[in-house]
């Protein structure tokens, strides 16, 4: 197997570095796998990874990596796209069962009492990013945002802002997960305590635009740092609705986050 002519092939798909070292590790992996040196073709390519010795996750990981290889040679792969695709669907039935079955051992109460003491102890970055998670229901990626003074400063269309106003701040969504499928989101926030957090973030009238964060590479790691008991957005979401299960009350999520009554249905807990 030639992983340099591979790396290549990866780099002018425009992959990430990561990516592609992720990509040259999981062919190392396989071809350790392939004992008996069998012809690259799908079919023993699925062999192999139906090894009891893998787990799905695994499998998973190989097979994406294995498909493009494949590509790569200008061999079929659209068996080993169909089993990737299998293994996926086992892998989210698994997650989905998982996350429906847990408990959680903060109710709705106790996070935004969480919330409130961020701001009480001035830690406004906290406060802003754990208020738009549970007013707004956002995913990580919402959280990304650009504090601006004007809106004459929020000049990227596919960045998120949080932009000052006299009386209101604005939420500015533009990259989020689904936003290809429900656009841009603007929310107008009129809550006193937020504009003053976010009145402090710019105190200094030099600063026209500030990030909430320096960098959002692991943001899940990040995001413990800044949400109630270390809590995912995720699981924030779950434990909203399940104290208030209703169809109402998810249309709304279902609204403010840019997901599916279906979606909601099936991963958080919804019952309509």
């Amino acid at each position: 197997m030639n992983n340099n002519n591979f790396k290549e092939y990866l780099e002018n798909a425009g992959l990430k570095p990561t990516t592609i070292k992720n990509h040259l590790r999981n062919l190392d992996k396989f071809n350790k796998l392939n004992f008996y040196d069998l012809k690259l073709t799908e079919a023993n390519i699925i062999k192999i990874l139906k090894d009891d010795e893998i787990n799905n996750s695994q499998r998973l990981t190989l097979a994406s990596t294995m498909s493009k290889y494949l590509q790569f040679n200008l061999l079929p792969n659209e068996k080993l796209i169909e089993f990737i695709k299998t293994i996926n669907n086992q892998l989210q039935k698994q997650y989905n069962e998982r996350n429906k079955n847990k408990k959680y051992e903060y109710t709705k109460k106790d996070i935004l009492k969480e919330i409130n003491r961020f701001y009480k102890e001035g830690n406004y970055r906290a406060y802003i990013v754990s208020y738009l998670v549970y007013y707004y229901n956002t995913r990580n990626t919402d959280l990304n945002v650009n504090v601006c003074r004007s809106k004459k400063y929020a000049k990227d269309e596919k960045d998120n802002y949080l932009i000052q106003r006299k009386n209101s701040v604005l939420y500015i969504r533009n990259n989020y997960k689904t936003s290809k499928t429900y656009g841009s989101k603007t929310h107008e926030i009129k809550s006193a305590k937020f504009i003053k957090a976010i009145q402090y973030l710019l105190q200094d009238e030099d600063i026209k635009c500030t990030r909430i964060f320096d960098g959002f590479t692991n943001s899940t790691n990040i995001l413990k740092n800044y949400l109630p008991f270390g809590l995912k957005t995720s699981d924030i979401v779950k434990i909203l609705l399940a104290q208030d299960n209703t169809l109402h009350k998810a249309s709304k999520i279902s609204s403010k986050r840019g997901t599916s009554l279906a979606t909601l249905e099936k991963s958080y807990n919804l019952k309509v």
